[in-house]
C-alpha cells in the first residue's frame, strides 16, 4: 500500500505463448505508462543504467502546468514497459 491507502498492482501475463506485442508510442492510443515520485533522478538513472533500462532523453524541467519545476525523464524496462520518473524541485537554500 502506498500513503493513503491506494494500492500499486502489477501483473505478468505469460499466456497464451502466441499473444502479440504492440510497439506504441508514448503519443499513441492505448500506450501507458507508470509515474513515480522519486528523491534523487539522477541517482536512479545511474543506478538502472546497468540493468537495459535506456532513457528516453535527458531529463527535463517542466516549464508550465501543475507539475511545473518538476524533472522528469520517459524510461523502457528491458521488457518495453515505459516508467516516467519524477523529482520534485530541490528547496534553494
Amino acid at each position: 500500500k502506498t500513503p493513503g491507502g491506494h494500492k500499486i498492482e502489477l501483473l505478468e501475463y505469460l499466456a497464451p505463448p502466441d499473444r502479440k506485442h504492440a510497439d506504441v508510442r508514448p503519443c499513441d492510443i492505448g500506450h501507458v505508462h507508470v509515474a513515480l515520485l522519486v528523491d534523487d533522478l539522477d541517482a536512479i538513472l545511474e543506478k538502472i543504467a546497468g540493468s537495459g533500462w535506456k532513457a528516453a532523453g535527458k531529463p527535463q524541467t517542466l516549464k508550465t502546468g501543475p507539475n511545473a519545476g518538476k524533472r522528469v525523464v520517459y524510461v523502457r524496462d528491458p521488457d518495453g514497459t515505459t516508467i516516467e520518473f519524477m523529482q520534485q524541485p530541490r528547496e534553494s537554500s
